[in-house]
């Protein structure tokens, strides 16, 4: 009830959810959602393109919902993933959810994670998913029967991250004066209480809303075949996203942004924005703005403001698109991300 009453007012640039929808694809996966995990704002605000909502809903579910046993694991590496791309929103939620798992420690404080208990193994190899140079990317210290969810949960987080860090305000609860240590406190706290339902909720593998024979597993998630559940879900979830992006983006705007994520090894992105400007400059003026657009979805999504939403929008007044580009740039760089774990 949280979620669904309360939690949608942070959402942002795009119209709140309309949870009473009646088309089938999205009635399914808030159906699912509701009895498995929680009707929460970076499941969605995806609704505009339901396809994508599914894509990405079956992948968490069965990456970090399922098998509850290990989500105290999984709730760690969802926490250490937010960190890396900025995310104060997820970071909150799965620090809190950490302890509402049983954790004795927030998943906020790396110098908490060290040893090598499961979970602090867990927690060090996704701190390093944006090195690929890493040892502890080479050589992942995490049972190989437990690397598929694992490895899936990360590339979960660093899509969810860059969309939430987008369409979400920083702080999961709409409050006044959100963001003073009182009242993000106070927030986390609630997280805690309502999170222990969630952690033990559990499900089925392999119940999945997207059914299609348009799909293969692309050898970037290559890792995940052991788990033919988890295989299944990045199989959807590539082809939601993938229709999503030839459905709103030009094919040239499309070979731009894949073209710099092959150059493209974790790095941060230089400060500002002169990078963005010298690679779009040689498209038609018409594409510059959803290439910019997609290029921080990427890179750099909390860098994402008004301004660039509305040059968006002064061509493409439409939430379908903004989604649908946002999700497939943000697709773009998790599946450069999982080629190299």
């Amino acid at each position: 009830m949280l979620f669904r009453k309360v939690a949608p007012f942070t959402i942002r640039h795009i119209k709140r959810p309309d949870l009473n929808t009646d088309d089938r694809l999205a009635v399914k996966v808030l159906e699912q959602a509701s009895r498995e995990f929680q009707v929460a704002p970076p499941v969605t605000l995806h609704l505009p393109d339901p396809l994508l909502m599914a894509g990405i809903w079956g992948l968490m579910r069965e990456s970090f919902v399922i098998h509850s046993s290990g989500r105290m694991v999984r709730e760690g590496v969802a926490a250490a993933v937010s960190k890396l791309n900025e995310c104060p929103y997820c970071v909150d939620v799965h620090a809190s959810m950490h302890l509402s798992a049983g954790g004795k420690c927030s998943a906020l404080n790396d110098d908490l994670f060290t040893g090598s208990t499961p979970s602090a193994m867990a927690y060090q190899w996704a701190s390093e998913t944006l090195n690929p140079d890493s040892e502890v990317i080479s050589e992942p210290k995490i049972l190989p029967a437990d690397r598929p969810q694992i490895f899936a949960t990360a590339i979960c987080f660093h899509f969810i991250n860059r969309m939430v860090n987008i369409f979400l305000d920083a702080a999961p609860m709409p409050m006044p004066a959100a963001n003073s240590a009182f009242m993000r406190s106070f927030s986390r706290a609630s997280l805690r209480f309502f999170g222990r339902r969630m952690v033990q909720l559990d499900g089925s593998p392999g119940v999945f809303i997207i059914d299609t024979s348009e799909m293969a597993l692309p050898p970037e998630f290559s890792w995940s075949v052991s788990d033919p559940n988890v295989a299944g879900s990045l199989a959807r979830f590539t082809y939601a996203a993938e229709e999503a992006g030839r459905e709103s983006l030009h094919e040239d705007v499309r070979a731009l942004v894949t073209g710099h994520l092959r150059e493209w090894h974790g790095e941060q992105p230089e400060l500002g924005r002169s990078w963005v400007e010298a690679l779009v400059e040689p498209l038609d003026a018409r594409l510059r703005p959803s290439a910019r657009l997609a290029l921080l979805a990427a890179r750099a999504s909390w860098q994402i403001d008004d301004r660039l939403i509305q040059d968006f929008r002064a061509l493409v007044d439409d939430d379908r698109t903004l989604v649908q580009v946002t999700g497939w740039a943000a697709f773009a760089a998790v599946k450069r991300i999982a080629g190299w774990l």
